[in-house]
């Protein structure tokens, strides 16, 4: 169905509007990020001096401000998916990378920091674009713990982070098959609404055509109707008598010619004299008008 450009502009303004408020909310598990941390190192689990806690701030507020001007200034639709899920998701997985290295007590409370920006991809993406997704935090995971092996940390448990890692991993792999059912079904949801819609716009076209024939039909069959009424006329054999001209009805009687013509059809009389009776029956006016 082809679209009007008006039509397009506003499909595209209340997409836009939507990625909007769901940006909102994503700033919102942010602060609930910035919070928990908060917490964690409120009860003893580690701690993060003032340069820590400057650059993760710091490092929300950068990120929320470049979301910010791409959806505002309409920069995001320049992109291929345009919600831009994938880039905050990587991002916010790099904030939760920072807090496991500085508070690594806490390394499997910080772990579930990553699933809220996971759960936005349940409204856009596909499973193919959630196992990317997966493929790239689980690098920066990686790379991360291979860093922390050069590092020679003391009392780093290799086999307690391998652990960690493939539980992580198992944890995203899962989420990432069950977000991509979920979004599957909202798309072909969303498909069928389409489809509905559609055939509901199809039909009330259907109707409105089948109601403008009808109407025409009635149309015609009043003006035939008063046509038919307009229009009566004389068919078949009519009886008529050889002499005074009567005619004679179904019923058997005999009507004057003029009579019977007048009730079989619309015609109407005027009368007048033929130039020969003129002369038969009053032959001192047909001197007088010069009939011979």
């Amino acid at each position: 169905m082809t679209l009007t450009p008006q039509i397009e502009i506003d499909q595209i303004r209340r997409a836009q509007q939507l990625r909007l408020r769901r940006f909102r909310l994503s700033g919102i598990t942010y602060l609930v990020a910035v919070l928990a941390t908060y917490l964690i190192t409120g009860i003893g689990i580690g701690d993060l001096n003032t340069y820590q806690w400057g650059f993760l701030i710091g490092y929300v507020l950068i990120g929320l401000s470049i979301f910010s001007v791409l959806f505002y200034s309409n920069g995001n639709l320049a992109f291929l998916e345009s919600s831009l899920t994938r880039e905050q998701i990587v991002y916010s997985s790099i904030y939760g990378f920072l807090v496991m290295h500085w508070i690594p007590e806490a390394r499997p409370i910080i772990l579930l920091f990553f699933l809220p920006p996971f759960s936005f991809g349940m409204l856009s993406l596909t499973l193919r674009q959630y196992l990317g997704i997966v493929a790239i935090v689980l690098g920066i995971y990686a790379s991360f713990l291979l860093w922390e092996i050069t590092q020679n940390i003391p009392g780093y448990n290799l086999q307690y982070q391998i652990f960690l890692f493939g539980l992580f991993s198992i944890l995203l792999v899962w989420f990432a098959f069950f977000g991509g059912f979920i979004s599957k079904i909202r798309r072909r949801l969303r498909f069928q609404k389409e489809e509905t819609k559609q055939a509901l716009e199809e039909v009330k076209i259907e109707i409105e055509e089948h109601q403008r024939t009808q109407a025409e039909k009635d149309n015609l069959i009043i003006e035939l109707k008063e046509a038919i009424s307009e229009v009566r006329t004389l068919s078949g054999l009519l009886p008529i008598c050889a002499s005074c001209k009567n005619i004679r009805d179904d019923k058997g009687y005999w009507n004057k010619l003029e009579s019977y013509i007048q009730y079989h059809s619309e015609a109407e009389f005027s009368h007048s004299i033929y130039p020969d009776c003129i002369k038969k029956l009053y032959p001192d006016l047909a001197d007088e008008e010069g009939l011979k």
